[in-house]
């Protein structure tokens, strides 16, 4: 790879993590391009070479934030694990990123869906579509803990998977203004407390 190639991959990288930051701690409605300007120490038109639009650069982020996790998770659905474990090892993803730095990040797309009608068309449909990819991994792992007798609940797999997502996706946005991960923590915990009843 030539010098000038991994530079501009370096950059486009640089940019999308410094995107992918300030929405996760302001949302994407506050960030703008000198933000990321300040913070990667290049100019706005550098920026904008990479990512003409500001719907670009968000799409983008999102696109490589939603393959990462959804690797994160088969890893651990995918697992040996019984469906408790299963579920409380995913928890606990949403428990380290809020337990980054100042306690202050969300999942981008939990931002993202408080933001959803400011979105451009296709973000606004991967946000959807996230949700619905993250609610039908959980509620495989739901209907496996309930099938084994670990779970007892009335009602199907799938609202309660909806539910413990929810759960975990508005508990850390209120867990971000008050109790950090702990008491992030805890909520997953007594829904999982709940399942086992």
């Amino acid at each position: 790879m030539s010098r000038d190639i991994k530079t501009a991959k370096d950059t486009k990288t640089a940019i999308m993590d410094a995107a992918q930051e300030l929405i996760q701690r302001r949302g994407a409605n506050a960030m703008s391009y000198q933000d990321i300007s300040e913070a990667v120490g290049i100019r706005k038109a550098s920026i904008h070479h990479h990512f003409p639009a500001k719907d670009d650069l968000i799409e983008a982020v999102v696109a490589r934030y939603a393959d990462h996790v959804f690797g994160l998770m088969d890893e651990i659905f995918d697992s040996k694990l019984d469906p408790a474990a299963k579920l409380r090892r995913y928890a606990a993803l949403f428990e380290t990123m809020l337990s980054d730095g100042r306690h202050d990040k969300g999942c981008p797309f939990a931002i993202l869906g408080a933001e959803l009608s400011s979105l451009g068309g296709s973000t606004a449909a991967r946000v959807r579509r996230f949700y619905r990819d993250s609610e039908e991994r959980l509620a495989r792992v739901v209907e496996e803990g309930h099938g084994k007798g670990q779970f007892h609940f009335k009602g199907e797999p799938k609202r309660v998977a909806a539910m413990f997502f929810a759960l975990l996706e508005g508990g850390m946005l209120i867990a971000r203004a008050e109790g950090g991960p702990r008491r992030l923590h805890a909520l997953a915990e007594q829904a999982l407390k709940l399942l086992q009843q």
